[in-house]
C-alpha cells in the first residue's frame, strides 16, 4: 500500500469515526443546567391560614349552621364584646402604624435610620398586633364553644366571608 493511500484511508477512517461520535452525541439526551424559579412564584408570600371566625362569621352563616335562637343571643352578645374590645385596640394599632409609616418616611429621607431604631419604633405596633390575635384567638374559642360539634364541623367547610368586600 503506498503511503498516499494509506494517508487517505487514515483521513477517511478519521472522518467516520467523527462522523459518528458526533451524531451519537445529538442523540442522547443531557439535562440541562437547572431553572431558576418563576419570578413570580419567588416574589409571592407563602399564603397565611385564615384567621379564626369571630361571632360575627358565625352569624353570617346562622341559617346554614342552623342555630338555635339562644345559641344566637349569646352569639349576639359576643360579637357586642369583640366590637367594642377589637375597635379600641385597631384605632391603636392605626395610630402607632402612622406614628411607624411617618418615622420610616422621615428616616428614609434623611437616610439616618439604623436597625436598632428601626426595631425599637416598629415595636409598639407588631406588640398591638399580636395583642389583638391574641385576643380574636380567645373571642373565636368562645364563639365555637357556643356550638354543637357538627355545627362546628359544618362551619369548617363552609368559605369564610370576606367583610371586607361588603365594606365593614
Amino acid at each position: 500500500m503506498s503511503p498516499h493511500v494509506r494517508s487517505l484511508s487514515m483521513a477517511l477512517a478519521l472522518v467516520i469515526v467523527a462522523a459518528a461520535y458526533f451524531g451519537y452525541q445529538s442523540r442522547v439526551e443531557r439535562p440541562g443546567p437547572p431553572r431558576p424559579s418563576s419570578v413570580l412564584s419567588a416574589a409571592r408570600p407563602p399564603t397565611l391560614p385564615s384567621a379564626p371566625p369571630t361571632a360575627r362569621d358565625i352569624l353570617d352563616r346562622a341559617w346554614s349552621l342552623e342555630l338555635r335562637h339562644d345559641q344566637f343571643m349569646r352569639l349576639q352578645a359576643l360579637d357586642r364584646v369583640w366590637k367594642s374590645e377589637s375597635s379600641g385596640l385597631e384605632a391603636r394599632i392605626l395610630e402607632a402604624e402612622r406614628e411607624f409609616s411617618h418615622f420610616a418616611a422621615e428616616a428614609q429621607g434623611k437616610k439616618a435610620a439604623n436597625l436598632r431604631e428601626l426595631q425599637q419604633r416598629s415595636g409598639e405596633f407588631s406588640r398591638l398586633s399580636a395583642e389583638l390575635r391574641e385576643r380574636r384567638l380567645y373571642h373565636s374559642d368562645a364563639a365555637l364553644g357556643e356550638l354543637y360539634q357538627w355545627q362546628r364541623e359544618r362551619l369548617s367547610h363552609l368559605r369564610p366571608v370576606d367583610h371586607r368586600a361588603e365594606g365593614q
